[in-house]
């Protein structure tokens, strides 16, 4: 065996958002499409490195499926595939980068490796505390760097990654909430902006960075693009997850919504600038809350206007295995176009539509409802159940 002096060799092994083993001179990667065994096989040598690992273990992981009746052979046979994969991509000491040793094998833990997952902990420990202020936000901010995705995306199916992947997942979030929270404390709104971005792009589900998104941008005086930002995550999330916004969001999207006004600005500047960026044909789309607040106020003039006002309702459904949203999505692009510009409409739950129209008869409302149920491609149109109708009740 080839003496391995420790000051001669550094190995990086990087494990969250992909798989690769790297020196000056040598690169392994999970890109080696036709080794996926062999670099599975590493990656669980890699991971259990501290310890000597039975070969009944590895039998069990990754021979259990083979046809062979002597799987001890099928083992030896991956473990000498696995040195020479490693050889061909330039590791010199590869024939001692994996040890067999008495009833087992291990990864040379004689050969110094810088491993990113083991890096993250250690950072990560030192802020897993309560008490967060802004003496740790350097450490935070190492710490999310180095988190570049997921634990063993390639091999996320893996009976023994999933836990993993699930700890070191929840370790990230915790971690960007610490610092967004720090951030926006300190007034470093553009790096907040910059954090939530990476950070939904790897969990794009989680309310608690959204709402640190929108405030970011608001804090830059960004209103518009929070207000479409909300607006986007809002139509994912009723698509993807099928459920509304917490509260604590949609309160937020209100303040998002209240203009700021400018000291010694004229009303007719006022009113200009709450028109900027409306200038569309077709109805209006507005938040369910506004939704409710226009019904009530038309429900407390109705009675002195005389106005006919109705209230529609378009319900869907999807199909097992069909992409959530699909009919809505269609739905949501017909109606702006089929309704006047002062109508409004809101997505009022994930698989349903209400529409507010304004001087029509009950007739003339059906026809309204059918021509945008027209739009829709035949296999669309099949998942609409149901249409309602109703005259909007006026507040005595």
């Amino acid at each position: 065996m080839v003496e391995i002096n420790k000051n001669d060799v550094q190995i990086k092994i990087s494990m969250l958002g992909g798989f690769t083993i790297a020196s000056d001179n040598a690169l392994f990667s999970q890109q080696e499409k036709r080794t996926s065994k062999i670099w599975k096989l590493l990656q669980y040598l890699i991971v259990h490195r501290h310890r000597l690992i039975p070969q009944s273990e590895l039998i069990v992981a990754f021979c259990a499926g083979d046809q062979m009746r002597n799987p001890s052979n099928s083992l030896r046979t991956m473990i000498y595939r696995a040195r020479a994969v490693l050889a061909k991509a330039g590791f010199e000491m590869a024939e001692d980068m994996i040890l067999a040793k008495s009833g087992g094998y291990t990864w040379n833990s004689g050969i110094p490796c810088a491993v990113d997952v083991e890096e993250f902990e250690t950072l990560y420990n030192l802020t897993n505390t309560n008490v967060i202020d802004k003496e740790h936000l350097d450490i935070l901010l190492k710490t999310l760097e180095i988190f570049k995705g997921d634990f063993l995306p390639g091999s996320a199916g893996e009976s023994w990654v999933m836990p993993l992947a699930r700890r070191y997942r929840s370790m990230y979030v915790i971690t960007v909430h610490k610092a967004l929270k720090l951030l926006i404390e300190e007034g470093r709104s553009a790096e907040a902006q910059a954090l939530c971005a990476k950070a939904l792009r790897i969990d794009p589900f989680d309310e608690k960075i959204l709402e640190y998104h929108l405030h970011s941008l608001l804090a830059q005086g960004k209103s518009a693009e929070a207000l479409n930002e909300y607006k986007r995550m809002e139509t994912m999330v009723y698509e993807v997850v099928g459920v509304s916004f917490s509260e604590s969001l949609r309160k937020l999207y209100n303040q998002i919504q209240r203009p700021s006004l400018r000291e010694g600005q004229t009303l007719e500047e006022t009113l200009d600038e709450w028109l900027l960026g409306n200038d569309f044909p077709g109805a209006f789309y507005c938040d369910l809350s506004v939704f409710k607040t226009v019904y009530q106020i038309e429900a407390r003039s109705a009675s002195r206007s005389g106005r006919a006002t109705y209230v529609a309702r378009i319900d869907t459904r999807h199909e097992p295995g069909e992409k959530r949203g699909s009919v809505m999505k269609q739905l949501g692009m017909s109606i702006p176009g089929s309704l006047r510009k002062g109508d409004l409409f809101t997505r009022s739950s994930p698989n349903q539509y209400m529409l507010m129209l304004h001087n029509l008869t009950y007739e003339d409302c059906k026809m309204l409802v059918n021509r945008i149920l027209r739009s829709l491609d035949a296999k669309k149109l099949s998942r609409i159940i149901g249409t309602t109708i109703k005259a909007l009740t006026p507040i005595e």
